[in-house]
């Protein structure tokens, strides 16, 4: 599979679990805990669909490419979120933390795992 075949694959399935995160973000836009969780949700589901989506690797740098798309998904997801609760603007100060949240959703669940060395006895 092509490196651009895997990126669209990625941005597909980033871009359908963007839209439905950001529509369930509109929703807790205020709410003292929800509204840095949920964006923090939207970032860890975007990075997972796309990463599953993609068959990429989980090192390396097509799982770099595949995490950049990622939060580029997740972020507008949650703008969209803004966009559709209107009670403040996408790029207001106050918004800067739940986009904080939604990068770290997005590096937390794309994280490459750590490789395991059994001890010898």
């Amino acid at each position: 599979m092509t490196v651009q075949e895997r990126l669209v694959r990625g941005a597909l399935a980033a871009h359908g679990v963007a839209v439905l995160g950001g529509v369930v973000a509109a929703e807790y836009v205020d709410a003292p805990l929800f509204s840095y969780l949920t964006p923090f949700v939207v970032g860890v589901l975007t990075a997972a669909a796309a990463q599953a989506a993609s068959g990429a690797a989980r090192s390396g740098p097509d799982a770099m490419r595949i995490r950049l798309l990622a939060v580029v998904y997740a972020l507008l997801g949650v703008a969209l979120g803004f966009v559709l609760e209107r009670s403040t603007g996408t790029l207001e100060g106050s918004t800067l933390l739940p986009y904080a949240a939604t990068v770290v959703g997005v590096v937390l669940w794309t994280l490459p795992p750590k490789v395991r060395v059994a001890a010898e006895d």
